[in-house]
């Protein structure tokens, strides 16, 4: 299993107030992409790679201790959405494949139950996401997506505005495994779309499930949080 950390992003809000990517940011005095790296300790995990594109110096700097890390450079970062970042490496590396946001942190043992897939797509969803946009103080409607399983817990529909609160229980992670049996049927299903140079990953996902392809859902309820902005950053940082 490879995993990949997508940190290519342009982090233009917090950017603007700090000079620095979001992945960059300190979290108990260490940046996240950091904190989520080291949080892989004593997992089977074949390789680290990094997708960088915007101030990919600063992250290779920051990430220079690890010596066996794999980047791979995304050219298109200023125009296109990180879905092209995940096809990057999806074209690159031929093996089941974690990945994951660098805006987020998270417990490991949802990487450990990753892991343990190999058949399938595989989609963590957070099933305590109310309390985390309790604590990042964001308004639910304007800020949260709707997402439905069926009762086997697949995919039904992600990304959706919410129109009724009370429907959602799960919230996307940012992090998904793909299978290497699905790789090529992905990357083919990708050559469709691509044109579209602004959609998002979870519009993709949504393609992916209208065409047959099944993506099975994880439900996790641990540690879990977004850096969206400053505010988020703030928030997560006042006592509980």
């Amino acid at each position: 299993m490879n995993i990949v950390f997508l940190a290519a992003g342009k982090s233009s809000r917090i950017y603007k107030e700090l000079g620095k990517p979001k992945c960059l940011l300190k979290i108990n005095n260490h940046s996240i992409i950091k904190n989520l790296i080291k949080n892989l300790s004593g997992l089977k995990i074949k390789r680290i790679n990094v997708v960088v594109g915007f101030k990919s110096e600063q992250i290779k700097k920051e990430l220079k201790e690890f010596k066996k890390i794999n980047f791979i450079y995304n050219r298109y970062y200023n125009s296109r959405e990180m879905l092209y970042s995940l096809i990057s490496a999806l074209e690159k590396i031929d093996d089941d494949i974690i990945f994951s946001y660098t805006d987020i942190i998270y417990n490991k043992s949802i990487i450990q139950k990753l892991l343990t897939k190999k058949k399938d797509i595989h989609l963590p969803i957070l099933k305590n996401w109310k309390d985390v946009w309790k604590k990042r103080n964001k308004e639910i409607k304007l800020d949260a997506e709707d997402l439905k399983i069926d009762k086997n817990s697949n995919l039904k529909s992600i990304g959706e505005k919410i129109h009724d609160l009370s429907k959602v229980q799960y919230q996307f992670m940012g992090i998904l495994m793909i299978n290497r049996e699905n790789r090529k049927k992905i990357l083919n299903l990708y050559e469709v779309i691509k044109k579209n140079k602004k959609l998002h990953l979870t519009g993709f996902l949504n393609f992916i499930i209208k065409k047959k392809i099944k993506i099975k859902c994880t439900k996790y309820d641990g540690k879990w949080y977004e850096f969206d902005d400053i505010e988020d950053y703030s928030n997560y940082k006042k006592k509980p």
